[in-house]
């Protein structure tokens, strides 16, 4: 919570008790710092139920607070009824102070004693990563940082989707590739992924087993041999499965367990799950299939979970992964980080889930829409690696980690977005990610240049620009619960943005290092210390490395 609004609305309070009156206290920043730091409507809002005219009301409230107030500078009135309050230097600096004093803990909360689970990406081991995934993971990281720095407790999951049929393509392709590489005559299956990625694992394969299975068929788009088949599944999937982790401690991205959709068949979980379903009446037959009765829990109809030819529908897996996942741990809220268009399975997963005796709101869903890349102002699609996208490893390549993860957090997840490439390789002010480090590495440089302790008297005037500077890093704390509270990283990228530009402006126009007044050179410094520290723990909670020198 912020330092000054927290000790104003304390001073504000007491006063209203000490005169007896009624009412709602709302403080609010004021659009110019010039006159006013926080302003009160109190007076306008509650004149009638104190029976008073607002300004005389005001003009009592004013009188009260001027009396032995210490963080108070001003009060000035204003018609209809505003009370316009300006905070002393000394109220301010304590806000630097507090910076100093916790460094990177500036802002942290104490713990809440709460537990999130989220389940940041659920990408098919089928390949590697692309911007979609990327945007997930990265949202959801920089969720669990934040969360975390607001004093909750974090787990992170990544859904594995290791069976069905996407896998049974997946092994198919590469064997195709396997003969091919063979010099074997073979035909292309009508599904098959494209790219070289799959030329490279086969050669892998080649390498290790020699021909063995050359002299074997794909029929029915399956390998002719089960074993085979089997092994080249397996042989895939642990192949992807392991890019796909470097990709995401490329980005900094922290996943703690990695499920299997397998193992739900495996280990019987699923058949588990019916046969609760059906002893405790929730399901029925109809059609020669097995339906759920999810209209119990708002979904507008039931839903099939076997079909008639006895294979599942894709919410079967679903609900019996998070099933176990919520047994397996001990979480009080559960969260998926899901591509735009799962935004239909929202309601039956959660029906699902409360059938089972789960709460209907354990689990929530956070939507998070596609990306287009643009590059020379057109959508870019053209991938090095002769695939349908331009993969994650390609844009790591091209811009590096730091631009993806800061890009993909700053905007609301619920938006589609365009990711300029261009823009983000621009080394000025028009690159949001440049602006941030930028703002970092001129901190750093007058800290440096200076290099000397700050020793300060405490007894500071401020200009505008400096208030507001240092109102804003009094707002860092508030800005984080705010943004852990919803789950938009973007609520801190706009803070940085604007704390950026604060610095950049008073950089540009106040004369910071005075050698021959030292004690206003330390004021200063004091100042940008602090900014430097407020950037970097901003920075860091969504994943992106602040910069001393560029």
């Amino acid at each position: 919570m912020s330092i000054i609004l927290n000790q104003l609305k304390k001073e504000i309070n007491e006063t209203i008790i000490k005169l007896d009156l009624k009412g709602e206290l709302i403080i609010e920043k004021t659009k110019s710092i010039e006159h006013a730091d926080y302003a009160t409507n109190f007076a306008l809002i509650n004149s009638k139920l104190n029976n008073l005219k607002p300004l005389e009301l005001a003009e009592k409230i004013k009188e009260n607070l001027l009396k032995n107030n210490k963080i108070i500078k001003n009060v000035e009135v204003a018609k209809p009824g505003f009370i316009n309050i300006e905070i002393n230097g000394l109220q301010l600096v304590k806000v630097l102070d507090e910076v100093q004093k916790n460094k990177e803990n500036y802002g942290r909360s104490a713990n809440k004693n709460y537990t999130f689970n989220l389940e940041l990406i659920s990408a098919n081991p089928t390949g590697f990563l692309h911007i979609g995934h990327a945007r997930n993971g990265i949202v959801g990281d920089s969720v669990r940082r934040i969360l975390e720095f607001a004093g909750y407790n974090v787990q992170t999951e990544y859904y594995t989707n290791d069976a069905g049929n996407q896998v049974n393509v997946l092994a198919v392709t590469v064997f195709y590739y396997y003969l091919l590489l063979l010099k074997v005559e073979v035909e292309k299956p009508e599904e098959i992924y494209g790219g070289d990625m799959y030329e490279e694992l086969a050669q892998n394969i080649i390498n290790k087993y020699g021909d063995k299975f050359k002299s074997l068929k794909i029929n029915n788009n399956k390998i002719n041999d089960p074993e085979t088949h089997e092994l080249f599944r397996n042989l895939s999937i642990n192949y992807f499965i392991n890019i796909i982790k470097e990709q995401i401690d490329m980005l900094d991205i922290k996943i703690e367990h990695y499920s299997s959709e397998q193992k739900m068949y495996d280990d019987k979980l699923i058949d588990k799950m019916l046969n609760l379903y059906k002893n405790i009446g929730k399901t029925y037959e109809k059609d020669n299939a097995l339906w759920l009765k999810t209209t119990e829990f708002g979904d507008d109809k039931d839903r099939v979970l076997k079909k008639s030819d006895g294979s599942y529908t894709y919410i079967t897996p679903d609900i019996a992964c998070h099933d176990e996942r919520i047994r397996r741990t001990n979480a009080d809220k559960y969260v998926n980080f899901w591509g735009g268009d799962h935004h239909g399975y929202i309601t039956r997963v959660r029906a699902g889930l409360a059938l089972l005796n789960h709460r209907f709101d354990i689990l929530d869903i956070d939507i998070i829409q596609m990306v287009r890349l643009i590059k020379d102002g057109k959508e870019f699609k053209m991938s090095k690696r002769k695939g349908t996208a331009v993969w994650l490893i390609d844009l790591i390549e091209m811009v590096g980690k730091d631009a993806i993860r800061y890009m993909l957090a700053s905007k609301n997840p619920s938006s589609h977005m365009d990711f300029d490439i261009d823009l983000v390789v621009e080394r000025n002010s028009t690159n949001p990610v440049y602006y941030a480090q930028y703002a970092t590495a001129r901190c750093k440089k007058l800290l440096d240049k200076f290099n000397s302790e700050i020793i300060t008297d405490g007894t500071f005037e401020w200009n505008s620009k400096e208030k507001e500077l240092i109102m804003h890093i009094d707002d860092f704390n508030s800005t984080i619960e705010h943004s852990a509270s919803k789950r938009l990283p973007n609520v801190l990228c706009d803070y940085i943005q604007k704390l950026a530009k604060l610095f950049h402006s008073y950089y540009g126009n106040d004369k910071i290092i005075d050698l021959n007044n030292v004690n206003e050179t330390n004021k200063k410094l004091l100042l940008v210390s602090s900014i430097y520290q407020v950037l970097v723990n901003s920075l860091t909670l969504i994943g992106v490395d602040f910069k001393d020198y560029m």
